[in-house]
């Protein structure tokens, strides 16, 4: 089976701690990640933001860049967005996505409130193909943690 090509919402090249880059990003480019995944495109609030981005995590330069939500659900090479971004702004970036039919992981929590997340939930043909992601075990502070009470036994 071929690797899903998949785009990172929210990469940012100034954000101090994100889990774009501290957690997906660094999954995908395991080699591990590699054998099911294969990162295509990176949507931010502008092109130039995704560029950006792309050059601070030296990412291939075949690694598409978008600022518009549309263009990137438009895109028929992404099968998979994984969206990192502020909870108000999740419902705009993936709704594009859905309609066309495109797999979402998306951060929790879903949406800032109960009728747009239902909202969403309609407008996916298949919404069996998405899912919202808690990544607690992989925080920082959780890390750090574990650490702690593991190492000091």
């Amino acid at each position: 089976m071929s690797p899903i090509h998949v785009a990172i919402v929210g990469l940012s090249s100034s954000a101090k701690v994100t889990w774009a880059a501290d957690a997906h990003l660094p999954y995908l480019l395991s080699s591990f990640g590699k054998k099911h995944y294969q990162l295509v495109a990176l949507l931010n609030s502008s092109t130039q933001a995704a560029e950006a981005a792309k050059k601070t995590f030296n990412l291939p330069s075949d690694v598409k860049a978008y600022g518009d939500p549309a263009t990137l659900a438009a895109d028929p090479d992404i099968g998979l967005l994984v969206v990192c971004t502020r909870v108000d702004v999740h419902a705009s970036v993936v709704e594009p996505s859905l309609k066309a039919g495109k797999a979402v992981y998306i951060e929790w929590p879903l949406t800032q409130d109960v009728a747009t997340s239902l909202n969403l939930t309609k407008l996916s043909s298949n919404p069996r193909n998405s899912i919202i992601g808690l990544q607690g075990r992989v925080a920082p502070i959780t890390l750090r943690i574990k650490d702690l009470l593991f190492t000091n036994t």
